[in-house]
């Protein structure tokens, strides 16, 4: 049995966060903050070479990718699977961070404040996503790939592979530009390893 190797890279630093705003399926830039301190992680940061390169289809990760790896990859598609939490009616409103802290707190527990994608509906996404795409990469016979995507799907990629506690989701920590390098079994199931980068 094979292995499938998955690159999961965080987007830049964006208007979003500058804000403190849940953007989530918002069509958020990055700042220009964001956009030189990418510049100077492709500069300084060891990222893994993969076959195949996908991004989520916002924005701010489409630019990521091109700050990143423009002129050292090809961006192979768009991967809209690979979103952010879509906050609904929650979207793009300004929020303190112990408003945040709240509402993760109750999102993480399975209650759902307004019209946001539940947790348990946003795992089953993004999970069914990295099957997906292994799968396919599969078939073609490729065995790693990179997506430059959200925070929230890295955080529960990582959390739900790993088995791992509620509160593990809130204290994982993926910075703008960084992610991590996943070691899958070939079905995209089962974790393996996994680096930070």
């Amino acid at each position: 049995m094979g292995t499938f190797e998955l690159v999961l890279v965080r987007h830049g630093f964006s208007e979003g966060n500058e804000q403190g705003l849940l953007s989530g399926w918002s069509d958020v830039t990055l700042t220009q903050r964001g956009r030189e301190e990418l510049r100077e992680l492709r500069r300084t940061a060891d990222y893994p070479v993969t076959e195949r390169y996908y991004s989520s289809d916002l924005v701010r990760c489409r630019d990521t990718f091109e700050e990143l790896y423009a002129g050292r990859a090809v961006l192979d598609g768009l991967r809209p699977e690979f979103r952010e939490i879509h906050f609904g009616s929650l979207e793009n409103i300004r929020w303190k961070p112990e408003e945040f802290a709240r509402f993760f707190r109750a999102w993480l527990s399975g209650v759902r404040v307004a019209d946001e994608e539940s947790r348990e509906a946003f795992t089953a996404r993004v999970r069914g996503a990295v099957n997906t795409l292994a799968e396919q990469c599969r078939a073609e016979g490729v065995h790693s790939a990179t997506v430059v995507t959200h925070s929230g799907v890295i955080k529960t990629l990582l959390v739900s592979l790993r088995g791992l506690p509620d509160e593990a989701w809130r204290t994982t920590q993926v910075p703008n530009g960084r992610g991590y390098a996943l070691v899958l079994d070939e079905t995209g199931t089962e974790l393996l390893s996994c680096e930070a980068i």
